[in-house]
């Protein structure tokens, strides 16, 4: 209960430090849309369960990009990060082979012509695909990221999380701008 209560505050204050991103002076140290896109990746990460037969206690959580690296320094601070037990390994991957491997895929905006085809790949995997191309939640990925109003916010589709045999938190879901496959009540 309390590591949920603390995992639940952690997530609100990244989204208040993103929307402060918004309306903070130009002269202030900001990090870059990519940190924070990085953060969002890794508190994914904390809010999405794998089965254990795919994630097992103690073993590294593969955070991966598929595509051109927009992340830079961004991606490689989050190596040996802590996930609910799991230490963080990102690596930039160039095929849907090397992805399958992984267990979050950040699809960058280079392979937008693909992305289907990707999509299908990794389809089955037990695989949390994210990315920030135009309607990727629509289009049947897991997570997408979007700017509104100069803030970085994510679309998640339900249905393509939990067809990959993964579970979102309510606190996931509750921060969403759009929830899609969610029933009404």
């Amino acid at each position: 209960m309390i590591r949920r209560l603390m995992a639940h505050r952690a997530l609100k204050i990244l989204c208040v430090a993103a929307a402060c991103l918004g309306v903070a002076p130009a002269w202030a140290m900001q990090p870059g849309e990519y940190q924070i896109k990085a953060a969002y990746l890794l508190n994914f990460a904390r809010y999405v369960e794998w089965p254990a037969q795919r994630l097992p206690a103690g073993a590294p959580l593969r955070l991966c990009v598929l595509g051109r690296d927009p992340f830079g320094e961004a991606l490689s601070g989050l190596e040996g990060r802590q996930v609910n037990g799991h230490e963080v390994k990102p690596r930039v991957v160039d095929g849907v082979e090397m992805a399958s491997d992984c267990h979050l895929v950040f699809i960058t905006d280079s392979e937008e012509r693909r992305v289907g085809l990707l999509l299908r790949g990794l389809a089955g995997r037990s695989v949390l695909t994210v990315s920030d191309i135009d309607g990727f939640a629509e289009a049947g990925g897991g997570i997408g990221l979007v700017v509104d109003e100069r803030r970085v916010r994510f679309d998640i589709n339900l249905t393509s999380v939990q067809r990959e045999g993964l579970r979102a938190s309510s606190q996931l879901l509750r921060h969403g701008r759009f929830v899609f496959g969610l029933r009404a009540p």
